[in-house]
């Protein structure tokens, strides 16, 4: 385990030596150690391995400096040990040259996010390309554009050449207009052609993450010819051989495993697998990762409208794409989709991402207090009724949640079609079922609830036949706005658990003051 521990302590000859020793008698194999002193004061870093929790590391280098009155820190590179280390990196930022040698770019972009803006631009500047470059990767759009703005498009282009042409356009496609042109016009010839050739192709698309670095060879080329062209080649992808027709269409794909056992001299043409499925460049990114797992494929072959072969999808591209779509969704569910990062992310960003939603939520709550104060008379004659009004509207809101959390899973995982009528009649017949099921259930238990507290037997009826009614209704409402908002073009996430909370809450305000009214209030 890696672990990064640093220390601030009263400066004394012979500290870092007896840190260092202190650390090693624990069992720790230090990597590097690095400091500086100034008004009386030492901060030392150590990077580490060890078999021990980075906490008893701190704890033993605590011990052996109790004297100093040392204050240590520990942790494994990451989140754990960004905050300390942004510190130190902001005051002496010669420290990024000996962290990069140890720590993964993903590690360093989490010191530099823990700092304030003005102090991570000028943090950019310090790192090396092939770090710069993999934080360009790691990061998203704000990283990106901060990071753009320090460096300048010339170092910029420079790091990006050390991406694989797909991640460098992710990259171009985040800036704005005027430093994503002077970039592209930086880079050399080949990796420019490729990143205008993949720029024209959305984000968000199969032709936005496919790559185009992968070995292409003519089915009349030969197994030796191909194993030679992947070791002299440098790709993004090597464990498979695109075989083309003399018109760059499409004839299929070769595993290196299946070229390793055949002849040298043997055709491609003779060893090719037809692809399960293609894709077209404008498919959406989303829809690309469902068919790699359904047809459980690895590498997936984008081809325009006459077959030719533009680029494979790779399943570590997959993996990318559904965790980003799942953290998007997860955030929409809220009613807060907004920035991917929150550590870049700006108070008028935040605010922009989540007022809309509640403000449409307000705008719509709104209807159940009118609802209520055109009932007053039912309320004050019957206080009693008021008194389930939470229990009934939160029964509504729960079950619409779960109805919608439900459909907006099998959307995304290809198990329905908002197109196929079959399979919206089906989840209408097997949600209307189950809500069936569930709402006599619950009707009991709120019969049973509500006669122990009031004792009146008509609320108690009131609450039953509504908590009935609302558990079919919500179910329904959760389970068909999903493929509605599908249907007309809208992320069905954005039909958010808030908003099904909120419509819920009008109507089952509605149907219960209705039913209460009927059954409690004399004739």
């Amino acid at each position: 385990m890696l672990a990064v521990v640093t220390v601030k302590v009263r400066d004394r000859r012979g500290l870092l030596q007896d840190a260092s020793a202190a650390l090693r008698a624990a069992g720790a194999n230090i990597l590097a150690s690095l400091g500086y002193a100034g008004d009386g004061v030492a901060r030392l870093v150590f990077i580490a391995e060890s078999p021990r929790d980075p906490r008893e590391l701190a704890a033993a280098l605590e011990h052996a400096l109790r004297g100093d009155e040392a204050e240590v820190r520990a942790g494994e590179p990451g989140p754990e040990a960004a905050e300390a280390l942004a510190g130190l990196v902001a005051e002496k930022p010669g420290l990024l040259s000996v962290l990069e040698a140890y720590l993964a770019p993903a590690d360093i972009l989490d010191i530099i996010l823990r700092l304030p803006e003005g102090e991570r631009r000028r943090l950019y500047r310090f790192l090396s390309p092939e770090t710069l470059a993999g934080i360009l990767d790691a990061g998203d759009e704000a990283v990106a554009r901060e990071a753009a703005g320090s460096v300048g498009p010339a170092v910029l282009a420079r790091a990006l050449q050390l991406l694989d042409p797909d991640e460098a356009v992710d990259v171009i496609q985040s800036l704005d207009p005027r430093t994503a042109k002077a970039v592209l016009s930086l880079l050399p010839g080949r990796a420019r052609d490729e990143a205008a050739r993949l720029l024209r192709y959305p984000p968000d698309s199969a032709g936005g993450v496919m790559t185009t670095s992968v070995p292409m060879l003519r089915e009349d080329q030969t197994v030796q010819e191909a194993l030679r062209a992947i070791g002299q080649g440098d790709y993004d992808i090597k464990d498979t051989i695109v075989v083309l027709d003399d018109y760059g269409r499409l004839r299929g794909l070769v595993d290196v495993g299946r070229l390793l056992a055949s002849r040298p001299s043997e055709r491609l043409g003779g060893l090719v697998a037809r692809p399960r499925v293609t894709v077209p460049p404008s498919a959406d990114r989303e829809e690309a990762a469902r068919l790699m797992l359904r047809y459980g494929i690895n590498r997936l072959p984008v081809v325009d409208g006459e077959g030719r072969f533009l680029g494979l999808i790779a399943m570590e591209d997959v993996a990318y794409v559904l965790a980003e779509e799942a953290a998007e969704d997860i955030s929409k569910l809220g009613g807060a989709g907004g920035p991917e990062r929150y550590l870049t992310a700006r108070v008028r960003d935040l605010v922009a991402s989540r007022l809309p939603w509640l403000l449409l939520v307000y705008a719509v709550g709104s209807i159940t207090a009118t609802i209520l104060r055109r009932h007053e008379d039912l309320i004050e004659r019957a206080a009693l009724v008021a008194a389930f009004i939470p229990l009934v509207m939160g029964t509504g809101g729960n079950v619409g949640s779960q109805a919608s959390s439900v459909i907006l899973r099998a959307l995304a995982l290809g198990e329905i079609s908002e197109s196929s009528r079959r399979d919206v009649v089906l989840v209408m017949l097997k949600e209307l079922a189950s809500a069936a099921a569930i709402g006599a259930a619950l009707a009991a238990a709120g019969f049973a609830l509500a006669i122990a507290i009031s004792g009146d037997l008509r609320v108690a009826v009131a609450v039953s036949a509504t908590l009935g009614a609302t558990v079919v209704i919500a179910d329904l409402v959760g389970a068909l706005l999903p493929i509605a908002a599908r249907l007309v073009g809208v992320d069905p996430a954005s039909v958010s658990a808030p908003l099904v909370t909120t419509i819920m809450d009008v109507l089952v305000a509605l149907v219960y003051v209705s039913v209460a009214a009927r059954l409690v209030l004399p004739a």
